[in-house]
């Protein structure tokens, strides 16, 4: 039996334009959301870019790119910068980096856990703070949530879409159709499958988050 943790590990990607391909320095420091932190710290201490430069001694233009996530400041300069605020480096990457209490998305833009015949796709993966966590599931025909049992320490809550899916849990079999449902408390092992010949489609939520 593997944990729903253990299950997705590793497997995270975020969906992006794939015509643009980045500097891979450049797509380290986004993956970090190092631009959107500056910002974020600049914008709560009251500087503006031009006063921030000159306190760190680098050129407004060096800021305002870093902020853009469009160049990769070395540790040492991103040192220098928060220096400046001042904050240490610890304290800067444990920020959170979205602070808005609503966000959107565009289908592109959640981040996929996995793809093939088992899709998966995760909202506000990018919010560390939250206490729920919603997943958007496609499956083909035949295909699950893996050979092995999963198991959440928490809540699982689901509702099929599209087709019609099994769940396996309790040494008990059930056929969930489409518009139906299921819900898994504390560590109740479980499974899924795919059990129609048309794509099933399952919006599943958890809490607390596993990402």
């Amino acid at each position: 039996m593997a944990s729903l943790e253990n299950h997705f590990s590793g497997a995270i990607s975020v969906v992006r334009n794939p015509a643009q391909p980045k500097d891979p320095a450049i797509e380290s420091q986004s993956e970090l959301q190092v631009g959107r932190r500056l910002r974020m710290v600049r914008q709560s201490v009251g500087l503006s870019q031009r006063e921030l430069a000159k306190r760190s001694g680098m050129t407004n233009a060096t800021i305002s790119l870093i902020e853009q996530d469009a160049h990769a400041p070395s540790v040492t300069s991103l040192h220098r910068i928060l220096s400046a605020i001042p904050m240490s480096l610890a304290d800067f990457f444990a920020l959170p980096t979205y602070q808005k209490n609503a966000l959107f998305y565009r289908p592109d833009e959640l981040t996929v856990i996995s793809r093939g015949a088992a899709d998966l796709r995760v909202l506000a993966a990018e919010r560390r703070e939250k206490s729920l966590q919603i997943f958007f599931e496609h499956y083909a025909p035949g295909a699950g949530i893996g050979p092995e049992m999963i198991a959440h320490d928490g809540e699982t809550a689901a509702i099929v879409i599209q087709g019609v899916v099994e769940i396996t849990t309790g040494g008990e079999v059930h056929r969930i159709e489409a518009g139906g449902g299921y819900q898994v408390f504390g560590k109740e092992p479980y499974s899924l499958v795919n059990i129609g010949e048309e794509e099933a489609i399952v919006v599943c939520a958890v809490t607390p988050p596993m990402l």
